[in-house]
């Protein structure tokens, strides 16, 4: 009789995860691919009646790490948290830092980013949904998110995202290698483990937009839950809004459990 209680109450927490899940991702299932990790960049200092800028993850993702644009040019994790100026852009900061018309289109090509009006926003965002589908079909899939696997695409040398910007970053040294996988139990009996891999974090990531602000050194030391990830804190910060989403369990799920219990 324990024995039943016990795996009824393991099936109710398991279901409650699953709602848990589902109630979180709902805003993100409904977006659709090419517009997933897409942000709305409000411009500091300019009029309110300014459209604001969508910048679109996917078509950076591909050509410099996450590392690149959130540490060496000091981008927020946040949304509207850098405070982007004109000037700043101006003076090689931020997007100017390569909109300079040798790494990318110069910033004197405004209406790029800058839509005039409410038409041209549509014309914008019809001609990335276009360029997206073509990018798309170039790399592996996968199942949410942005339908696309970048993960592998990088380890299959499809794409290789740059980590160094002359006169902005600083050499990395070839010894700061972490290849350690980790292992971690969910709360919840009879889940996969966990298993955490700094090697393929390290690539997009390197140390420094992890530790120590959101996780600490010492493994095991942070205590996280289902629920903190799934309000933004944690893997959160990442997966959900631009990495893989949440409801896709089995990336970070995925060693089976040798002793699920009776």
């Amino acid at each position: 009789m324990k024995s039943l209680m016990k795996k009824t109450i393991q099936t109710g927490l398991a279901f409650g995860l699953l709602v848990s899940l589902g109630a979180a991702e709902a805003a993100h299932a409904a977006v659709k691919s090419h517009e997933y990790g897409n942000v709305l960049i409000s411009q500091a200092g300019r009029k309110n009646n300014t459209l604001p800028v969508t910048f679109r993850h996917w078509s950076h993702r591909g050509k410099y790490t996450c590392r690149l644009c959130h540490v060496d040019l000091e981008f927020s994790q946040l949304a509207n948290g850098t405070g982007i100026t004109e000037d700043d852009n101006k003076n090689g900061m931020y997007c100017g830092a390569c909109h300079n018309g040798k790494e990318a289109f110069a910033l004197e090509t405004c209406t790029r980013c800058h839509p005039k009006d409410a038409q041209h926003e549509q014309e914008l965002e019809q001609q990335a949904k276009r360029e997206f589908q073509a990018l798309k079909k170039t790399l592996p899939p996968s199942t949410y998110g942005n339908k696309i696997d970048w993960m592998k695409a990088e380890e299959d040398g499809i794409i290789t995202p740059k980590d160094f910007l002359q006169g902005v970053s600083l050499r990395r040294s070839d010894k700061m290698v972490n290849t350690r996988e980790e292992p971690r139990t969910p709360a919840l009996p009879g889940l996969p483990n966990i298993i955490f891999s700094h090697a393929k974090h390290v690539v997009w990531n390197g140390c420094g937009m992890c530790h120590p602000d959101t996780f600490a050194l010492e493994s095991g030391k942070t205590n996280i839950t289902m629920k903190e990830i799934t309000e933004g804190k944690f893997c959160g910060r990442c997966h959900g809004t631009i990495a893989f989403a949440l409801n896709d369990c089995t990336r970070c799920h995925s060693k089976p459990v040798l002793n699920p219990g009776p």
